[in-house]
């Protein structure tokens, strides 16, 4: 079959792009004294140039002066949504009316790898089923990050573009990699996510430190400009004593020993004379602790926020969740619990928000194909209101 052929079969509408990189980095190349055949491979396709393979989820394009991967990653879901006797839902007859809806919760193209030399990689991911809250509506990109490793072994590292900041271990961990079909609404609640900016990371001591520290301008993914003339901080200190703990969220990795991971964060962002309609200066503070051992996980972070606002006193804010899995077969069949909760202001009392929920995974090729179910229940104080929720989702990478 013709080279051409299979790389239209392959990338689609991103062949044109991916042939101008290949026939540049043919250009670039130094003459060989001849053609050499191929090895005979199942998995891909080549030439004395070009070779394609496809493992895990991903079909990789590799040059000689350069690398690319594509991956595809979809989430369908059913939401079953079971409201306080209290609360009548829209589309529904009488309050307490539960309401079940399909849904494309996730569709997400990602394009990584390396050009003109691999201490030079790159990030581009494009989200096809709608934005983030707080995100604009007008753009699917979410990342586009350029990194440059100074150091030439990943400890020191430089990125600029948009992309997660360094802060909140579960927010930072892939929405692909989780125990539950979503984060809980803590992380919704500390944790912005995406932004525009720039870092510098890496890890030292041979992964055992593992550091990140950027500044941003604090008003979330794909914005044309700052919202005021203030920066959003972050950074992040985490030590794993026994080896690298991957983000993701159960216990694929550890075999014979166990893998745990302690961190410390620390964001600021101020948006005093910004125009969003709450104006804070905003300190957060957090810790957390991750602990996996045979098919075992383990997951407890905890946020301390201070708040000032334009006008009026500052107050506190707090919050703190925690979760635990186990396979019953291993890498296979898994249940796992969560608990979460914060409080948002210390200057009233009764109005924490809480979620309580557990879940089942059954995963056919670990994360990249899985069918997850879970059960939550969330309690708002301050409306006196809970309610409950039945998701069941499956999520293909392809």
């Amino acid at each position: 079959m013709a080279l051409a052929t299979i790389l239209g079969r392959r990338f689609g509408v991103l062949w044109p792009l991916l042939a101008l990189l290949a026939s540049t980095a043919a250009a670039e190349a130094p003459p060989e004294p001849g053609p050499v055949p191929p090895a005979a491979d199942t998995n891909g396709a080549s030439n004395d140039k070009v070779h394609i393979e496809w493992k895990d989820g991903r079909t990789t394009l590799k040059m000689e002066n350069a690398e690319i991967s594509l991956s595809n990653r979809v989430q369908f879901r059913l939401t079953d949504q079971m409201p306080d006797d209290s609360v009548q839902l829209p589309g529904t007859v009488a309050p307490g009316d539960a309401k079940p809806s399909f849904r494309v919760r996730r569709a997400k193209t990602n394009l990584t790898g390396w050009f003109w030399r691999k201490e030079l990689t790159f990030d581009l991911q494009l989200a096809w089923a709608g934005p983030d809250p707080g995100a604009s509506a007008g753009s699917p990109l979410e990342d586009l990050q350029i990194t440059y490793d100074v150091s030439g072994k990943g400890t020191l590292r430089v990125s600029a573009g948009q992309f997660k900041v360094p802060f909140g271990r579960q927010e930072q961990t892939s929405s692909g990699r989780l125990q539950f079909c979503d984060r809980d609404l803590l992380s919704e609640e500390f944790t912005r996510g995406r932004d525009v900016g720039v870092q510098v990371d890496g890890a030292w001591a041979r992964g055992h430190i593992e550091y990140g520290l950027g500044a941003f301008n604090g008003n979330s993914r794909n914005r044309v400009d700052n919202d005021n003339d203030k920066f959003q901080y972050d950074g992040h200190v985490t030590f794993q004593p026994w080896g690298d703990v991957r983000y993701s969220e159960g216990d694929f990795e550890s075999k014979d020993k166990p893998l745990a991971a302690f961190g410390v964060e620390l964001e600021n962002n101020n948006l005093h004379g910004a125009t969003n309609v709450n104006d804070f200066d905003t300190t957060i503070w957090g810790g957390f602790a991750i602990l996996k051992y045979r098919g075992a996980s383990f997951f407890g972070e905890y946020f301390a926020r201070s708040r000032q606002p334009e006008a009026g006193p500052s107050f506190g804010s707090n919050g703190w969740h925690v979760q635990g899995g186990y396979f019953i077969r291993r890498d296979t069949f898994e249940v796992a619990l969560r608990y979460a909760t914060w409080d948002p202001t210390d200057t009233a009392a009764s109005n924490d928000q809480s979620e309580v929920g557990g879940a089942v995974s059954y995963y056919v090729k670990r994360h990249n194909l899985k069918f997850q179910a879970d059960y939550r229940s969330i309690e708002d104080k301050t409306a006196g209101t809970k309610s409950k929720e039945l998701r069941v989702q499956t999520q293909v990478v392809f």
